[in-house]
């Protein structure tokens, strides 16, 4: 058998032939030559009769045997609305690696640092994201958006000086569909009108935490949309209104007074059924000194613990209930507190109807974050949007066989 013939069956490569080979400087180069007699435009997939002219081009190749693999052979250019490269089926317009190369290099962007990819395929650290955004480009399709009823919309800081991204979620799938720069209502805005009036009008629920800007999107895309307020960002600001009576109390005591008060954040905010024998000594300590301080522990767990009720009309009795405690309970950080929850207190308690929080959008936070610290941060955002869209959309990148 010629050592075509069996580059040819080890390569598996589309529209080509294998017409020679050679070694250089420790790499395997394979002659080719396209079977297609027509150049096809990449933009409008027009073949033409002529050609504009021939170059000589390489792709690099999954390595054969260890020993790095490059396809070289000629490329015609053609003439179009304007002069372009040729399409070839092995390879993606623009790249020079073919598609099996790039398929691998996505998979283990997946799954490792761009580090450890680049040291694996030795390649250059650029070129993992520009794979990647070609995968993206040529993979992710508008068909992510079909069935969408319940979303959930987040925004996530990747870098320092309130550089944030704004991810939409499908609560149905777990999957990211949507992802841009930017946290403002215009963005969100962006996402409502690439969803067209057809798709718009079959969301149901929005999750979301207590963003103005986001809230003004949703009202002005979806008004037919219910808001569902998620309950832990209400659990977060109920923290923080005890935080703020603990320092003002503490700023104004005096040394000895101070010291039964010493360290009592965490056992604050903790579930009483959790709490150790020492921070159960620790709350009777500020039973005794301080009662403004113990009075506000209860009510900083009531707004979470009543929105997550599954029966509404009693989580909405006690709702209210904690509104009018809270509206004369004479703490101020608690009187704000009442004033956010009653602003927002149908979205609060649609909570117990649907069921839905922003837990899964947390979690795909946490991935994202962890993608950007994979690669030790991102320079533009678009490449980051890029990696978002390829570990944690729908976008299936097949297993290479490596054995």
């Amino acid at each position: 058998m010629r050592a075509t013939t069996v580059l040819n069956k080890l390569l598996r490569l589309p529209g080509l032939w294998v017409r020679g080979l050679r070694f250089e400087h420790e790499m395997l180069i394979v002659g080719i030559k396209s079977r297609s007699r027509k150049p096809t435009c990449p933009r409008c997939g027009w073949r033409a009769r002529g050609r504009f002219e021939i170059k000589t081009r390489q792709w690099r190749h999954v390595a054969i045997g260890g020993i790095r693999t490059v396809l070289e052979g000629p490329i015609r250019r053609l003439r179009c609305q304007r002069v372009v490269t040729e399409q070839v089926p092995w390879a993606r317009h623009g790249s020079r690696f073919t598609r099996s190369f790039e398929g691998i290099t996505a998979y283990l962007a997946q799954n490792l640092p761009k580090t450890k990819v680049v040291q694996l395929l030795g390649i250059a650290w650029e070129t993992v994201g520009s794979i990647a955004g070609r995968m993206v480009q040529e993979q992710l399709s508008e068909r992510r958006f079909d069935g969408l009823r319940r979303i959930g919309v987040d925004e996530i800081s990747y870098r320092r000086h309130h550089k944030h991204l704004t991810v939409v979620v499908n609560h149905d799938t777990g999957h990211v569909v949507w992802v841009a720069e930017g946290k403002s209502s215009e963005v969100l805005r962006s996402f409502f009108e690439e969803l067209g009036s057809e798709r718009l009008a079959q969301i149901q629920v929005v999750s979301l935490d207590l963003s103005a800007a986001y809230q003004k999107a949703i009202r002005e895309a979806v008004p037919g949309a219910e808001m569902v307020f998620d309950k832990f960002h209400i659990a977060q600001l109920a923290q923080r209104a005890l935080d703020e009576v603990r320092r003002e109390i503490q700023r104004n005591l005096s040394n000895d007074a101070r010291k039964p008060l010493k360290k009592p954040r965490w056992a604050l905010l903790k579930n009483p059924d959790r709490l150790t024998d020492k921070e159960t000594e620790k709350l009777a300590g500020i039973q005794q000194h301080n009662e403004p301080l113990y009075r506000g522990l209860p009510a900083q767990r009531e707004p979470t613990r009543q929105s997550g009720n599954p029966h509404a009309k009693h989580a909405e009795w006690e709702l209210r209930s904690w509104l009018q405690w809270a509206c004369r309970c004479r703490l101020k950080p608690f009187v704000r507190l009442s004033r956010t929850v009653r602003k927002h207190l149908d979205g609060i308690l649609r909570a117990s109807i649907t069921g839905l929080t922003n837990a899964r959008l947390e979690a795909m936070n946490s991935n994202i974050r962890i993608l950007n610290h994979r690669a030790r941060g991102f320079h533009h955002p678009q490449n980051l949007i890029a990696m978002v869209y390829l570990c944690c959309s729908r976008i299936q990148v097949a297993t290479p066989r490596l054995g």
